[in-house]
């Protein structure tokens, strides 16, 4: 495949709420003498990213790409680097503060501050422990010297720091306790904490002096540092991790109790990781992932980070949308006027295998095809609505204009990847009706809620509509539909005639017209808040039936949205593949 030379990164021109981040296209960097350029698959979210985002903290420049976490793959290595090879997956924090630039598609920095990335786990758990993690060793291995016996004091130990710094500090046979809220205390010993403190509840300064080691990550005043000085024997060593200046003698205090004081600034470090990636292998430690979104999402995702009431990482999954762009390169190369055959070369293996019933396998017969689609529609357009990237699929959703003034098709399009290039394709057209091609294509709701509780893993989303395919679709039972459906749910769907009243309605009468129907889901693909479910509908035992994309958005663990799109499965086709 041609290298890029345009790559996708979030950006910000000005300071402020999430809502200044932006997708933008900038040129992928090139590496210099002692420099790896490094392919994105995932970066970590910190709370320095949402706090330089909002003002002027650690880095004072704009336009500004954030991000300091990131796992991926070598891509190209600068002149005098003898420890990387374009294809090795590393991981690894850009040099801290002004090294700042993973949340892109490609980052550029000095080869020694990457660990090779440990072979068992992936690059989203990967991503996620960088800065945390590093931040965490630093501070209590090699600040405080932390060992066997000591009692270490972590404060916010459900968070990114905290959940690793609780780890470390256990490896090295210490004592630890934790400070969490109440809801968070099972989270906290799950990481390994002997012990855990509700701050909401219990004053610091009514314990004894008997913590030898405190990683403060909470304290912004004197008030607060004197809170973790109170619970320090003689000899002690509280450790702070903001970057915030002490007060008028202050200094001096910490002299008087006999405690030492170190403010930490993370540093990169590839020794560090090396020793990062050992505790990972040696499976003492592991970074807790609460949310992932797609690099278009960070939006999203900062403002997720600063309800303050997540546990462990948030995670940028930034690999896998390049194939979303991919794929829909290809369609319009191949079925628009003017495309770029050029890219079906570039982005289509040689073995490419056809599920449409129309077009044979390989990438000349895509060609073929797109050549007679648009001799036949010469002024189509297609405009892409929805994009989901799972693994090594991705789906579109489209609404393809093959003659303009019309309403148009509904197109969803299913790509596998494999090494890089699109393995095999599935589609499916349906004419678009002109009573409902107002609302079609429209997306009503928002991504997601910025509530507390909001939850943003795609599993769950996934979850909540396997369930829905088997217990209502599956099974009939439409009494179930509350737990699945929420309360402002937009019906856009195709597939399922609509009567004019509510979901519950049209899917009876959709099951009264068809008593022999069944439903075999054939695969499942989610990311964020959209899981797709591609499915053979069949109304008898001896039906051919339909092939069926069901596309679904889900928030708080409800369907809140629909489309869908059927086509027939036809008795031959040109080649000799299912349509599934």
């Amino acid at each position: 495949m041609t290298f890029p030379t345009v790559m996708n990164a979030v950006s910000q021109e000005t300071l402020g709420s999430p809502d200044v981040l932006k997708l933008v296209h900038l040129p992928v960097p090139s590496p210099r003498a002692g420099e790896i350029l490094v392919a994105v698959n995932a970066a970590g979210v910190n709370p320095t990213d949402w706090s330089n985002r909002a003002r002027v903290l650690t880095i004072d420049r704009l336009p500004l790409v954030l991000g300091w976490d990131v796992s991926g793959i070598v891509e190209a290595v600068g002149v005098g680097v003898t420890i990387f090879k374009p294809g090795d997956e590393v991981f690894g924090m850009l040099p801290y503060p002004e090294g700042v630039g993973s949340h892109a598609e490609f980052v550029t920095a000095p080869a020694r501050v990457f660990s090779t990335k440990p072979a068992y786990i992936d690059h989203v758990q990967a991503a996620a422990l960088p800065l945390a993690s590093l931040t965490a060793y630093q501070a209590l291995v090699e600040t405080a010297g932390v060992r066997s016996g000591q009692r270490v004091l972590i404060h916010a130990a459900a968070g990114g720091v905290g959940h690793l710094a609780i780890q470390i500090a256990k490896s090295r046979g210490a004592y630890v306790i934790g400070t969490a809220r109440a809801n968070k205390h099972d989270f906290v010993r799950s990481m390994g904490a002997d012990e855990v403190i509700d701050y909401e509840a219990v004053d610091l300064t009514t314990l004894p002096a008997d913590i030898d080691i405190v990683l403060d990550s909470v304290s912004f005043d004197q008030a607060g540092r004197a809170r973790s000085l109170s619970v320090l024997r003689r000899g002690g060593t509280l450790i702070s991790i903001l970057p915030v200046p002490l007060a008028d003698g202050e200094a001096e205090t910490f002299v008087e109790l006999g405690v030492r004081f170190e403010s930490l600034l993370v540093q990169a470090d590839g020794a560090g990781m090396n020793a990062i990636a050992d505790l990972v292998e040696n499976g003492q430690l592991r970074a807790h992932i609460e949310a992932t979104f797609p690099l278009a999402q960070a939006a999203q995702a900062h403002a997720l980070g600063e309800t303050g009431r997540t546990s462990g990482k948030i995670v940028l999954t930034v690999r896998e949308a390049r194939k979303a762009y991919e794929a829909a390169d290809v369609l319009r190369a191949v079925f628009e006027p003017g495309g770029d055959l050029t890219k079906v070369d570039a982005l289509i293996r040689p073995d490419y295998i056809q599920h449409n019933p129309l077009a044979p396998d390989g990438p000349e017969a895509m060609k073929a095809f797109g050549a007679a689609w648009k001799a036949q529609f010469p002024e189509a357009d297609y405009v892409n609505i929805h994009a989901l990237t799972d693994a090594d699929i991705v789906l579109l959703h489209s609404h393809g204009i093959t003659v303009p003034g019309t309403s148009g098709l509904a197109v969803f399009d299913i790509f596998r990847f494999q090494d890089g290039k699109i393995a095999e394709h599935w589609d499916i057209l349906q004419e678009v009706p002109d009573t409902v091609a107002d609302n079609a294509f429209t997306t009503l709701s928002n991504p997601g809620s910025t509530l507390p509780t909001q939850r943003w893993f795609t599993p769950h989303n996934r979850e909540v509509v396997r369930n829905y395919v088997k217990e209502v679709l599956g099974e009939r039972n439409l009494d179930s539909l509350p737990s699945y459906v929420g309360p402002d749910y937009f019906e856009h769907g195709l597939h399922v005639p609509r009567g004019g009243g509510d979901l519950r309605a049209d899917l009876a009468a959709y099951f009264e017209a068809n008593p022999q129907l069944t439903i075999t889901p054939k695969r499942f693909i989610a990311e964020g808040d959209f899981v797709a479910v591609h499915s053979h509908y069949q109304t008898s035992p001896d039906d051919l039936g339909s092939s069926v994309i069901d596309l679904f958005r889900v928030r708080d663990l409800k369907i809140v949205e629909h489309w869908s799109a059927a086509q027939d499965v036809p008795a031959q086709a040109a080649n000799n593949n299912t349509m599934f």
